[in-house]
């Protein structure tokens, strides 16, 4: 891992703007205070308690929010310098509760907590997730904005095909089975650098066995040989069993929506009087059937994203209403939860397994502010060791556990 310029939160960040020239004095000391303010602020993350908890006005911080800044890049920067694992990338899309007639975006999306469209805002994330650590970092946030003429599936496409160029070399595209749609998956599959896709398919799939059989001789050959019925696996490979009375089968078989040949898994649970089933595939058709697990698996790491951003960075809570002000708070939010995580990485040099929990680096980290004030105005310092085992001791007070 490359040595950062400074330790801790700040050291992160002043190296990702290190390689951002185009980003000017002000803008640099602004980022600086938002994140550390941000990673460190008890409530709703928004002008007035901003201000509340930093040296900046709440006009700075409107005006700070209305100016241009590529996240991306910084995203990108910041897990270039801290991270050397393998990617893989995913993408998924998540509603913002938002009121007021005049927001920018305003419209009815799905509401996975309620499972209806409701009236609010959505943001579609393409994350990257590290294979080693298991541990997903926002890289884009892009706000869901209807067009007249396009579909959501061709809008989240499209998120994907700008994104595709900035991205370092991926090999997968994970997914779950909303994106399981020809026009997404061929423009996926139709990119510059294509990308393999790793999704889920709808259960009552259209999937057709391809014939393996001799030529009769006459006509055209037969290509296709029989409708696939995931009641009836014994057609499909078997390849282990995975789980306790979860078993896994594979075969390579014919979509006739999508129009292309997948790798498919067929994953069936027998613990259940009724057996159960769930069908995952690849545009891969190199992959096993664990290896289209495991990528479907790590999946689920953008869900923790966007947890995260809505209980303690504030996705939810924008006080704003225009475009560039709403897409820089978007942004902020999910690049916060990245530089905590990239924080504690850092740090961590232990053996046992990495344990990411945001409320108890908030709580630290306000401990240490609201402290260090309290040091500051008592005219105290830490080269005391009594006074140094006092601090200590008040920062783990009611820290919460892992």
């Amino acid at each position: 891992m490359k040595k950062q310029t400074h330790d801790g939160l700040v050291g992160i960040i002043e190296e990702a703007l290190g390689s951002m020239p185009e980003v000017g004095q002000w803008q640099r000391r602004f980022i600086v205070v938002l994140f550390s303010t941000i990673l460190l602020l008890r409530g709703k993350v928004n002008f007035s308690n901003l201000a509340r908890y930093s040296g900046l006005c709440e006009k700075t911080y409107r005006r700070g929010f209305r100016r241009s800044f590529d996240f991306e890049r910084f995203n990108l920067n910041c897990l270039l310098h801290q991270r050397k694992g393998t990617m893989v990338a995913a993408l998924d899309a998540s509603y913002i509760t938002k009121s007021g007639k005049q927001t920018y975006g305003l419209g009815k999306f799905y509401n996975g907590c309620l499972g209806k469209a409701v009236l609010g805002l959505e943001i579609s994330e393409l994350a990257l997730i590290e294979r080693e650590s298991r541990q997903a970092f926002a890289f884009s946030t892009k706000q869901t904005v209807d067009e007249a003429g396009k579909t959501r599936l061709e809008l989240y496409a499209e998120h994907v095909q700008t994104c595709a160029p900035k991205l370092p070399e991926l090999k997968y595209l994970l997914v779950d089975g909303a994106y399981s749609k020809k026009h997404f998956v061929d423009t996926v599959r139709t990119l510059e650098q294509p990308l393999e896709i790793v999704g889920k398919l709808r259960c009552d799939a259209n999937l057709r066995y391809f014939y393996r059989g001799a030529y009769a001789g006459r006509g055209r050959p037969k290509r296709y040989d029989g409708k696939v019925d995931v009641n009836d696996p014994s057609r499909f490979v078997y390849d282990a069993e995975v789980d306790s009375n979860l078993h896994l089968y594979t075969q390579t078989l014919w979509h006739v929506s999508l129009k292309r040949t997948l790798r498919v898994v067929l994953l069936l649970n027998t613990s259940h009087a009724k057996p159960c089933y769930v069908l995952l595939f690849s545009t891969d058709l190199q992959l096993s059937g664990a290896e289209i697990l495991e990528l479907y698996r790590l999946r689920f790491q953008i869900e923790f994203l966007f947890r995260d951003a809505k209980q303690f960075t504030g996705l939810t809570t924008c006080q704003a209403r225009d475009e560039q002000a709403l897409h820089f708070h978007f942004n902020a939010a999910m690049s916060a939860v990245n530089l905590a995580k990239l924080d504690l990485l850092a740090k961590h040099q232990t053996q046992q397994p990495f344990v990411f929990s945001l409320n108890r680096y908030i709580y630290h980290a306000f401990s240490h502010k609201l402290l260090s004030r309290l040091l500051d105005n008592l005219d105290l310092d830490l080269t005391c060791n009594k006074v140094k085992l006092a601090f200590e001791h008040a920062l783990s007070f009611g820290l919460p556990s892992p």
